[in-house]
């Protein structure tokens, strides 16, 4: 009888020693992954910062772009014009000044 209660605690001592390391390890991974997340956050925001840069960025090419389309669009008029009537145009207010400054 007193084999199978002395076998009974040192199962149960095994058994909670067992569970303390179990919780412990749970606890430590939950700590490392809390961090994780926070970083992975801390990422998320900068990535998002830096994504909103670039549209703005792109936004401000795009009109470039298209300012410079028109204004090459008006310059290729000007040319076959000054091709059929032999006269060159004057520069449009919107053209670069020559020689570039």
């Amino acid at each position: 009888m007193r084999i199978a209660i002395i076998a009974t605690l040192i199962v149960a001592i095994g058994a909670a020693a067992g569970g303390w390391i179990l919780y412990s390890r749970s606890k430590i991974a939950h700590i490392e992954d809390q961090k994780k997340a926070a970083q992975l956050q801390q990422e998320l925001e900068a990535l998002q910062s830096e994504n909103a840069q670039l549209k703005e960025n792109l936004a401000k090419i795009q009109s470039e772009e298209e300012r410079l389309s028109s204004a090459n669009q008006e310059l290729a008029k000007l040319l076959a014009e000054a091709r059929l009537t032999g006269k060159v145009p004057p520069l449009p207010p919107s053209a670069l000044p020559y020689p570039p400054k």
